[in-house]
C-alpha cells in the first residue's frame, strides 16, 4: 500500500514538475525571450539613430559651409586664405571631416581634400574625380536640393552630405556643390559605442571577406525586410540590420550585440522556481505520505488484516475497534455489525441446515427403502396368490380310487400318471416359493445394508473401496420386479465385464443403480406400451483430465426434453405426468459427487428414450472420497 501511495505521489509530483516545465518553456521563457528581443531591437534602433545623428551633424555643417560668402566667392576665385581655413589637416580633423570637396556648376572640381586621421595621409576617392558630369545626381543645381546618405568608397563606407553653394543670405544663383564626408570606420564606431553604450559593428555586404555565418545572415537580410536575431552564445544576443547606401550600392549591415541579461535573470529565476517547486513538491509528498500512511494506509491495513483473518478463520465473533470518526471508522464499525448479524444468521442457518439435512437424509433413506421394498411386496403378492390356489380338484378322488380294488390296469395307469403330474406341479410351486422366500430374504438384507450405510454415513465412517461394477449391476437388476407385470427386458453390454474396478461404496452404487433402473422402468411404463428395453453398458472415458469409468443406463421410455437435461438432477424435479418423485436422481448425483465422480443425462427428445451416464474414478487412481 505504501509503495503504491509513493508511486501515486511521485507520479503527481512528476506531472506537477512537467506542467511547470511546460508553462516555463511555452509561456514564461518565450515572454522573456520576447522582452530580450525587444531590448535588442531597441539597441538596433539606438545605433541606427546614432548613425542618423552623425549624418544630421554632417548635414548641418555642410549646410552652413555651403551658404557662406567665402565659399561662394571661392568657387569663382580660389584663394589661399580659404584653403588655410578649410582644407588643412587640423581644420578637417577638428571638424571630424574626412572629405571636403567643392565643384562648380558645371561639375568641374575646384578643390578637394581627403585625409585618414589614423595615419595623417591624404587619400583619393574615385567618386570625386576632377570632373563630375553636370547631370550626375550628386551635382545640385537648385537652391532647395541636397544629397545625403552613405557612400561606398574604395576606403570604406562614408557618411556624405552635399548642398548647393549659395550666398550667406541663401540666395543664388547656385555656383556649384559642396560635399562633406566622414568615414564609417572603427573610430566612429567606437565613438558611437561610447555614446550609445551599445556594442556594435558595421560590415559591407558586398565584401568577399565576410565570415560564412555573416554571409548567410546578410543573404537572409537582403532577401527579406525584417531584422534578424541570433543567439551568439549564452551571454549575447546578436541583432542584424541593413542600412541603405547611395548610388545603388550594396547595403551596410550592422551587428548589434545585446547582453542576455534578461534571459539570464529568467534562467536564474526559473531555475530557482524549479528547485523551489521540486523541494516544495518533495515536502508536500512527504507530508501527504505521512498523512496518508497515518490516517488511511495504517487503518486500512488493520481493517484488511481483520477482514482476511475473519475470512480465513471463519470466526465471526472477532471485532475490530477503531476509535475514529471518519469513513474508515464507520466502515470498521459497520463491518463488525455485519459480522455480528452474519454470525447470528449463520447460527440460525446451521440449525435450519441441520434440520433440512436430517429431513433430506430421512427422505433418501425412505426412498431407497421404498425401492428395495417394492420387489418384496410383489414377491409376497405372488406368494399369496400361490398360497390361495386350491390343490388339484381330483387328487383326493384319484388317491381313493387307487386304494380300492376296482380300477382296471389301464385306469390305474392313468390315475398314477395324473398323480405323478400333480406331485411334480406341487414340487415346482414349492421350489418357486422357496426362491421367492430367498429373494425376500435377500431384499431384507439389502434393506438392512441400506440402513447400515446411512448409519455409517451419519457417523462419518463411510469408506471407499474397489468395486466391480458388473457384479453390482447384476444384483441391482433384481429390483426390476417392482414394476409389476410390465414386460421389460434388461440387457448388459459387453463393456461392463472388461471395466476395471472403480473406487466407491458398493452399497451406495447398488442403491444408485437401483434408482436408475427404477426410473428407466417408470419411463417405459409412461409410454403405455407395456414393453421396453433397458441396457446397461460401460466404457473408459478419456474426455477429462484423467481417465474414468463411464457406466451408461439407456432406455426406450418417454425420453427427456432437451431443456430439462440439466434439471433432472435437481431436488424435486420430475418428468412424470403426476409430478411425483424428484428425489432419486438428486440423491444419486450427490452420492456420485461424493465418490469424486459426476452424472449427466442425454436424450434425443420426448418419446426417444434417455441415457444416464455415471462417471467414476478407477480404483488404481487412489483418490480420496468424501464421506
Amino acid at each position: 500500500m505504501n509503495k503504491r501511495v509513493m508511486l501515486v505521489l511521485g507520479a503527481v509530483l512528476a506531472i506537477l514538475l512537467a506542467a511547470n516545465g511546460a508553462i516555463f518553456g511555452l509561456v514564461v521563457w518565450p515572454a522573456f525571450v520576447d522582452v530580450e528581443q525587444t531590448a535588442a531591437q531597441k539597441n538596433v534602433n539606438r545605433v541606427a539613430d546614432a548613425l542618423a545623428g552623425e549624418q544630421q551633424n554632417l548635414e548641418r555643417v555642410a549646410h552652413d559651409w555651403s551658404a557662406w560668402d567665402p565659399t561662394y566667392e571661392y568657387v569663382v576665385k580660389p584663394n589661399d586664405e580659404y584653403d588655410r581655413q578649410s582644407f588643412t589637416f587640423d581644420v578637417m580633423r577638428d571638424l571630424n571631416l574626412n572629405l571636403l570637396a567643392i565643384y562648380d556648376i558645371n561639375g568641374k572640381l575646384v578643390r578637394t581634400e581627403t585625409y585618414d586621421f589614423d595615419t595623417g595621409k591624404e587619400l583619393t576617392v574615385d567618386t570625386f574625380a576632377p570632373a563630375i558630369p553636370a547631370a550626375d545626381p550628386l551635382m545640385l543645381h537648385a537652391e532647395d536640393q541636397q544629397v545625403s546618405g552613405i557612400l561606398l568608397t574604395e576606403h570604406g563606407p562614408m557618411l556624405l552630405a552635399g548642398f548647393p553653394i549659395l550666398q550667406s543670405t541663401r540666395e543664388g544663383p547656385v555656383r556649384g556643390t559642396l560635399f562633406m564626408g566622414r568615414f564609417v570606420n572603427k573610430a566612429m564606431v567606437d565613438g558611437l559605442v561610447n555614446q550609445t553604450h551599445v556594442q556594435f559593428d558595421v560590415f559591407q555586404t558586398d565584401q568577399t571577406t565576410l565570415p560564412g555565418d555573416l554571409k548567410d545572415i546578410s543573404g537572409h537580410l537582403l532577401a527579406g525586410k525584417d531584422d534578424i536575431f541570433k543567439i551568439a552564445d549564452s551571454k549575447t544576443l546578436d541583432a542584424f540590420h541593413l542600412l541603405a547606401t547611395m548610388r545603388d550600392g550594396a547595403p551596410l549591415m550592422i551587428q548589434v550585440e545585446t547582453p542576455r541579461a534578461i534571459t539570464g535573470i529568467a534562467r536564474t529565476t526559473l531555475g530557482i522556481a524549479g528547485i523551489s517547486t521540486l523541494v516544495a513538491g518533495f515536502l508536500l509528498m512527504g507530508m501527504m505520505w505521512h498523512m496518508l500512511t497515518r490516517h488511511i494506509v495504517v487503518p486500512l491495513k488493520k481493517l484488511t488484516a481483520h477482514v482476511l483473518e475473519v475470512g480465513q478463520t471463519g470466526d465471526l465473533t472477532k471485532r475490530l475497534t477503531l476509535d475514529r470518526g471518519d469513513e474508515i471508522g464507520v466502515l470498521a464499525r459497520e463491518f463488525d455489525a455485519a459480522n455480528s448479524q452474519l454470525d447470528n444468521a449463520r447460527r440460525r442457518l446451521l440449525e435450519q441446515s441441520y434440520m433440512s439435512g436430517m429431513a433430506e437424509i430421512a427422505a433418501g433413506v425412505m426412498h431407497n427403502i421404498r425401492n428395495a421394498l417394492s420387489p418384496v411386496a410383489v414377491t409376497l403378492w405372488k406368494l399369496s396368490e400361490t398360497a390361495s390356489e386350491a390343490p388339484p380338484a381330483h387328487l383326493e378322488t384319484a388317491l381313493t380310487e387307487l386304494k380300492s380294488e376296482t380300477p382296471s390296469p389301464e385306469r390305474r395307469g392313468k390315475l398314477l400318471e395324473y398323480l405323478e403330474g400333480s406331485i411334480r406341479k406341487l414340487f415346482a410351486e414349492r421350489k418357486r416359493v422357496a426362491e421367492d422366500l430367498k429373494a425376500i430374504g435377500d431384499q431384507n438384507r439389502h434393506i438392512e445394508q441400506i440402513l447400515q450405510d446411512h448409519t455409517a454415513l451419519s457417523m462419518g465412517v463411510r469408506q471407499a473401496e474397489p468395486v466391480v461394477l458388473s457384479k453390482v449391476v447384476e444384483e441391482s437388476a433384481r429390483l426390476l420386479p417392482a414394476r409389476g407385470n410390465a414386460d421389460i427386458q434388461v440387457t448388459f453390454g459387453t463393456g461392463l465385464s472388461s471395466l476395471p474396478p472403480v473406487l466407491g461404496n458398493p452399497i451406495v452404487l447398488a442403491q444408485l443403480l437401483g434408482n436408475l433402473i427404477m426410473n428407466s422402468a417408470e419411463a417405459i411404463g409412461e409410454t403405455g406400451r407395456g414393453t421396453g428395453r433397458i441396457t446397461i453398458d460401460g466404457a473408459i472415458d478419456n474426455s477429462g483430465d484423467r481417465p474414468m469409468v463411464r457406466m451408461t443406463v439407456s432406455d426406450d421410455g418417454i425420453g427427456i426434453d432437451k431443456a430439462n437435461l440439466t434439471n433432472v438432477f435437481e431436488r424435486g424435479f420430475s418428468t412424470k405426468r403426476d409430478k411425483t418423485g424428484g428425489l432419486g436422481l438428486h440423491w444419486s448425483a450427490n452420492s456420485v459427487a461424493a465418490m469424486a465422480g459426476r452424472m449427466y443425462a442425454e436424450s434425443d427428445g420426448p418419446g426417444k428414450g434417455a441415457r444416464i451416464h455415471v462417471l467414476l474414478p478407477t480404483a488404481n487412481q487412489a483418490l480420496g472420497v468424501a464421506a
